[in-house]
């Protein structure tokens, strides 16, 4: 198996084959030949010298052979993550705000929590809940099926931080249409909310950037409005980059400004998971939403 065929048709010859293998040429050989005995069949086209590739057989011996890896490498990565999970309680999201909340409460949760802040694809979700990765992920939507179920946790929306000296730092409340043509500073990812802002602020400049430590940075030495929620607005982050600075914060009043957040977790993880999202410490009460930052 070390000489597996699907390096094969990549590097075309023996010899190149068995350089990127870090093995002799012969070596390379008596594997191929081996495999073919072990199946009973011919998998490579031999007809050029010294010249090697699949043949139709071959390939589907190939695509079959790929498929039992991931099957493989799935299985021993839920083994571990399962193991892993009876002693720590993992938790990932689609959007950074339900992490940063949590993160803050952690001293105060009587579980080993863990928090993977690389935002999940929502194509992703199933797929890391399956194979045991998470224990619950935070979404924008709900997903219930024979699977998995989630569960409503409350709503998330931005606030605008504004120089003061900028007219609209004088408004109550503004609507996204109020914010056109402004430079803002954000982070690079937001998850669905890059989408919602780049929407439905008209011919916005967005500075992006990698790390809360840079966003933190530049807005204390810069005019640059930036957007907190009603998840971040009180984190320690968050308050950092008012110091030295003079702005304001104003309430965004726009019918897009929310979004519906859920635990989502395996249906027979529902025992484990629930008492977290409901506990008291996190603001959830009967019909209190669990985000509870005004």
């Amino acid at each position: 198996m070390n000489c597996w065929p699907n390096w094969l048709p990549l590097y075309g010859t023996l010899s190149a084959t068995a350089e990127h293998l870090m093995i002799a040429q012969p070596t390379v050989t008596r594997g191929m030949k081996r495999l073919e005995e072990e199946l009973g069949v011919t998998l490579f086209d031999r007809s050029i010298s010294n010249h090697i590739k699949l043949n139709d057989t071959g390939l589907l011996a190939a695509n079959e052979a790929a498929k039992l890896l991931k099957e493989v490498d799935d299985f021993t990565d839920k083994i571990l993550n399962f193991d892993r999970l009876k002693y720590k309680f993992t938790v990932a999201s689609m959007i950074p705000g339900p992490l940063g909340f949590l993160n803050a409460l952690k001293d105060q949760i009587a579980v080993q929590l863990v928090i993977n802040w690389e935002l999940i694809n929502p194509e992703r979700v199933a797929a890391e809940l399956s194979n045991l990765k998470e224990k619950v992920i935070f979404t924008d939507h709900e997903i219930i099926n024979d699977e998995f179920e989630s569960l409503y946790l409350g709503r998330e929306y931005l606030k605008l931080e504004i120089d003061s000296f900028n007219p609209l730092a004088q408004k109550e409340a503004v609507t996204f249409k109020d914010l056109t043509r402004l430079t803002f500073l954000v982070l690079r990812d937001v998850g669905t909310w890059r989408g919602i802002v780049e929407d439905n602020i008209p011919q916005a400049d967005f500075l992006s950037q990698n790390s809360v430590n840079a966003m933190t940075t530049i807005s204390q030495y810069s005019r640059f409005p930036f957007f907190v929620s009603n998840l971040t607005q009180n984190l320690p982050d968050t308050v950092e980059r008012f110091k030295g600075g003079d702005r304001v914060m104003v309430k965004i009043d726009d019918p897009n400004n929310q979004m519906e957040i859920y635990g989502t977790y395996l249906k027979r993880e529902r025992c484990t998971v629930q008492p977290l999202l409901k506990a008291p410490y996190l603001g959830h009460q009967s019909s209190t939403e669990l985000f509870s930052y005004n």
